[in-house]
């Protein structure tokens, strides 16, 4: 759909109101293919995030594609006015900056547990009564110690809380399995709470510490 120079200016002053984004990240882009006319506003730093008018065959009406949308990659309207039209646009600048702002959990995870060295000489037998103990007192000690890392007491009371559910599985899991899912459950508490890398640095060097190359390389 081709619009109004009006109607344009409405679009730069959605932006220009908005107090996260600035004119200069975004594109407008008019495309006339074989007599359909498309009016885009497109994302500059990631062109798959856009949204995009087009005429309806109703008069004075049209709808809307866009990306990102609430709950899909993609989504549209059905056939509405244009006013009806600019707010959509104003929720999908509110989709766009979710969008921008989620970090990548599962490419830090991947790229974080990288650089953990564990042993895996571990078969997958259950821990006998005696190893059960001496893991749970490990990470007993280990809770006592967490107040010496600089964690705000939220991230504490939650690595506590993980620790204790850690414990708990040891009881039923292999060591393999068990193993896995410490490492895996402290990386995914660390990235959850958004735990700074010294203190998550200075975690991960107590638990070495503690478990006395049981399952870490020093």
């Amino acid at each position: 759909m081709k619009l109004l120079q009006s109607q344009k200016n409405s679009l730069f002053e959605i932006i220009e109101s908005n107090d996260f984004f600035s004119h200069n990240q975004f594109e407008l882009v008019e495309i006339d293919s074989s007599g359909n006319f498309k009016t885009s506003i497109v994302f500059k730093s990631n062109r798959t995030f856009y949204f995009a008018f087009y005429a309806s065959e109703f008069r004075n009406n049209l709808f809307v594609n866009y990306s990102p949308g609430d709950e899909q990659v993609l989504d549209s309207s059905s056939d509405i006015s244009f006013d009806q039209a600019l707010d959509y646009f104003i929720e999908w600048l509110h989709y766009l900056k979710r969008e921008v702002n989620a970090p990548n959990l599962w490419e830090k995870f991947k790229s974080e547990i990288s650089e953990i060295h564990f042993l895996n000489n571990f078969d997958n037998e259950r821990f006998s009564f005696y190893e059960y103990l001496e893991i749970n007192s490990k990470i007993e000690l280990l809770k006592e110690n967490i107040s010496t890392i600089p964690l705000i007491l939220n991230q504490q009371n939650e690595i506590i809380l993980r620790l204790d559910h850690l414990s708990e599985t040891a009881k039923e899991l292999g060591k393999f399995d068990w193993i896995n899912l410490f490492i895996g459950t402290i990386m995914s508490v660390l990235i959850q709470l958004n735990v700074t890398p010294e203190s998550a640095n200075a975690l991960w060097e107590l638990i070495k510490r503690i478990f006395n190359n049981y399952f870490l390389q020093k």
